[in-house]
């Protein structure tokens, strides 16, 4: 999250605007944290969720239902990729990512107003 709000920031460098009545340098709108972080939230959960796909496939083997059984993370890996693909990885990524993204919008948004 913060690398990419990182990154952003440097992308996007907020204008420098003077206050005229105190001559001091205004920061930077809110919303421009907010929506950093929210693309933050995006970004770690598409970069973070094959890891969590194999997590959970490791957590259900063994129960009902399920026939394969894998002997550690790379294993699993394996197994996944040559019977579905990389999509696999990514199945469920979308309603993640509309979870992350306000959560750290509104952990970001709410730094920043609390830092001020």
């Amino acid at each position: 999250k913060f690398g990419t709000v990182g990154a952003m920031e440097s992308l996007f460098p907020a204008e420098k605007k003077y206050n005229s009545k105190t001559g001091e340098i205004e920061k930077p709108s809110i919303w421009r944290k907010i929506i950093f972080g929210g693309l933050g939230g995006v970004m770690a959960g598409l970069i973070t969720y094959p890891n969590d796909t194999v997590r959970r496939m490791l957590q259900l083997q063994g129960s009902r239902g399920t026939e394969e059984v894998y002997h550690g993370y790379f294993d699993c890996v394996k197994k996944i990729y040559a019977k579905h693909g990389i999509q696999r990885f990514y199945h469920g990524v979308f309603i993640n990512i509309v979870r992350m993204a306000p959560n750290t919008a509104v952990q970001f948004g709410s730094y920043e107003i609390l830092k001020r």
